[in-house]
């Protein structure tokens, strides 16, 4: 028996940032997959905004930009006929993200980048090592699992993650129900090179009587992914070939395609499901382990993605004896809601886009079209799709691991993503709040107040008191002041009185309160984080440092030429 902290089966997106999350934070994590390496195909192509903005925390999201190509717009069509253009890059965008578009990079570039990050930080991942029976104990989970010389090995670990998708042996072994649906239409997906009307690196939706066909974009010249519906008397054909795909396009679109070659070709059937459960005891499901759904959105690699960096950062504070248990139980108060939301949106796109009753084809092919050239050039449509599409609006205010210890309704709530913004002034000006927030730690923002009479007068008093109260916890904190100068920060957050603002590992406001309500804030602190034994001395912190060794607390100062 060998032991670990964490066993994470399966080795896609999810399980390769589950473990990249907890290498990086100082937890021994194994990686085990049944499969004899990481995906060749391209599989999941769109890496949305939310997405990046997580792999940012991890340094890979501008490797990821330099080796995609940004979705800036989409042509839709209705048999072969343009009808509007869906751009999603404007001003509005670039304030509220620094990722504006939807990426197209590949699941297997995805793959490829989280391995090579895991391998930097001195993980491997056992390839062709299969899950055979698992086990939970009070105090450990036990996998018995097979490598590919035959050899079995009992790993005993406090926590096992099941990301090993649709078919999960992890949620098998848990005795979880997959409920939900398959789709009757069967569609195809292809890696093309070919040529069309609207150009080499232009993607577009074209709405047929049958159904749909989706052409994105991908790094190259003319190269695209092509997901459709086949036609009735293709739907019981397991594979296709190169001349099946021009076949279907010329007689079920009115697009013109010239498809020069094909370098994938596979047949499906979508699936609507969702474990009743995302977690046993010590097991949790993760990624298309716990939910799958139809390919509308692109959305099923990015929720993956979003499950594990939800989970990793309080497994790895768990682990490290710096957080209660208890924030454990907030993992599926938090995503199971998520993921439901994210199956009724794709599930309503994908009915849209597949209908085959003859009312909603109609609306489908005459109505939408009409409607959308009456509304896609708004700005406010514009804003609202990308939305939607980016995951930015994923929230979790109704969280039992947010706290919001104020009435005020401007700005963020606790739960919601913690908003994009620069600093105007102090030794950080210039620079953004999310570079501030990169890493796996907290982060608490001690807002001065926006308005002189209500500015707090001491603020160098009450920042010493926050360091002494964030010392007490075996957590780290980073303390960063944000002084009356950052007036557009102060907008942003929606900022009037002094207050406090507690960013989580993933982006997410922990807690927001009133800054002079320190028994709030440790209130909120004594629930979630163990406290530190008492010392008999501690170690000076000086206002100076930017960031100091001593695992304690870390300040940040930006103070302004006010303070």
């Amino acid at each position: 028996m060998t032991m670990t902290d964490v066993l994470v089966v399966g080795a896609g997106p999810t399980g390769l940032t589950m473990a990249n999350l907890l290498t990086r934070s100082g937890v021994k994590v194994r990686i085990v997959d049944k499969k004899d390496g990481p995906t060749e195909e391209t599989r999941a192509v769109v890496v949305h905004a939310k997405t990046l903005e997580l792999l940012d925390r991890l340094d890979l999201a501008d490797k990821a930009v330099e080796n995609g190509e940004p979705l800036l717009n989409a042509q839709l069509l209705s048999r072969g006929k343009r009808f509007g253009k869906l751009a999603f890059l404007n001003n509005e965008e670039e304030r509220n993200t620094p990722y504006p578009f939807g990426l197209i990079y590949g699941q297997d570039q995805t793959e490829h980048l989280l391995i090579q990050s895991f391998a930097e930080a001195g993980g491997r991942v056992e390839w062709n090592t299969e899950l055979l029976s698992l086990e939970q104990t009070p105090g450990s989970a036990r996998a018995r699992v097979r490598a590919s010389d035959g050899s079995e090995e009992t790993i005993e670990a406090q926590w096992i993650v099941g990301a090993d998708g649709s078919h999960s042996s992890v949620r098998h072994a848990l005795s979880l129900g997959f409920a939900g649906q398959t789709y009757m239409m069967t569609l195809f997906v292809a890696d093309l090179e070919m040529e069309w009307d609207l150009g080499p690196h232009r993607g577009g939706m074209d709405l047929e009587w049958h159904g749909f066909f989706f052409f994105v974009p991908m790094r190259g010249e003319g190269r695209f992914r092509l997901f459709g519906t086949l036609p009735p008397d293709l739907t019981d054909r397991d594979t296709l070939i190169l001349d099946d795909v021009r076949r279907v396009l010329d007689t079920q679109s009115g697009l013109h395609v010239n498809i020069l070659k094909a370098n994938w070709i596979s047949v499906y059937r979508t699936h609507q499901r969702m474990s009743e459960r995302f977690r046993v005891g010590r097991v949790f499901l993760a990624g298309d382990a716990a939910h799958i759904h139809s390919p509308a959105g692109g959305q099923g690699m990015n929720t993956g993605i979003g499950d594990a960096y939800n989970l990793a950062w309080k497994l790895a504070l768990i682990v490290k004896g710096q957080a209660h248990e208890t924030l454990l139980d907030s993992y599926e108060a938090e995503r199971i809601p998520f993921a439901r939301a994210i199956l009724r949106g794709s599930d309503w796109g994908f009915q849209v886009q597949a209908a085959t009753n003859p009312i909603l084809r109609w609306l489908k092919l005459y109505v939408l079209p009409q409607l959308f050239r009456l509304v896609s050039w708004l700005p406010s449509f514009k804003r609202r799709v990308f939305w939607l599409f980016s995951q930015l609006w994923t929230s979790y205010r109704s969280s039992p691991a947010v706290t919001q210890s104020v009435s005020d309704k401007q700005g963020p709530r606790a739960g919601d993503r913690a908003p994009y913004g620069f600093f105007e002034a102090g030794p950080d000006a210039g620079k953004s709040t999310f570079t501030i927030l990169r890493g796996m730690d907290h982060h608490l923002f001690l807002f001065a107040g926006s308005k002189p009479d209500t500015a707090f007068s001491d603020l160098r008093g009450l920042e010493e008191q926050l360091r002494s109260l964030l010392a007490t916890y075996e957590v780290p904190v980073h303390l960063h002041t944000v002084s009356v100068a950052n007036l557009s920060l102060h907008k942003l957050y929606g900022v009037e009185e002094p207050g406090l603002f507690l960013v989580r590992p993933d982006g997410h406001l922990a807690y927001r309160g009133r800054a002079q309500d320190l028994d709030g804030l440790k209130s909120y602190l004594d629930k979630w984080f163990q406290q530190r034994e008492r010392q008999t001395q501690h170690e000076p912190i000086t206002l100076a440092d930017d960031r100091v060794s001593e695992p304690l607390v870390a300040v940040d100062r930006t103070l302004g030429d006010q303070q």
